[in-house]
Formats: C-alpha cells, structure tokens, sequence
C-alpha cells in the first residue's frame, strides 16, 4: 500500500483537474460521464464504450458527437472523465481485492 500512499496526492490532483476543473462541458456531465449515469444520447453511450471497450472507439463515433453539436474540446473532456472514471473504478476494485 506504500505505492498508493505514496501517489494518494497525485490521483486526488488528478481527480480534482478532471471531474471539478474549468472547461467546456459543465461538471456534471464529467462526472456523469465516468459514473456512466444520467448522461442523455448520445455522450452516454460514447461514454460506456469508453469505459467498457475503448478500442472499439471509432471515428465514426467523434463524428457522431460532432454532428450532435460538440466542438472538440468537449468530446476530449467527455472521453478523459469517461476513461478516468473507468480506471478508477478498477482500480478501486483491485484496492479491496488486495485488503480482502
């Protein structure tokens, strides 16, 4: 657990930048994003296939979200909190398995 502790700082830097950080999607949509909740069409489903199959992400799809009126900018802030929230709980996962 030394590891953890001694990057606790960081990942909680990181967390704050992602989920509480200025940018060009509203907070709540970061955090929905990588909770995979309350998120509407079509950033929820962008959204799970970050989180659940990242390598099946397609242009196709980015094209999609630019048609649907996001600029840049927001698809990279969704798909960031969307693989961050995937990791984190992963890695939450892997945190309790190790103390059981």
């Amino acid at each position: 657990m030394d590891c953890v502790d001694r990057h606790a700082r960081r990942l909680e830097e990181l967390r704050r930048a992602v989920f509480e950080g200025d940018g060009v999607t509203d907070r709540e949509v970061r955090v929905a994003a990588a909770a995979g909740t309350s998120v509407t069409e079509p950033v929820r489903g962008y959204a799970a296939k970050v989180c659940e199959a990242s390598y099946r992400v397609t242009d196709e799809d980015i094209e999609g979200l630019k048609t649907d009126g996001m600029d840049e900018e927001a698809v990279f802030e969704i798909t960031v909190a969307a693989a961050l929230g995937a990791a984190l709980h992963r890695f939450e996962a892997g945190l309790r398995a190790v103390s059981e």
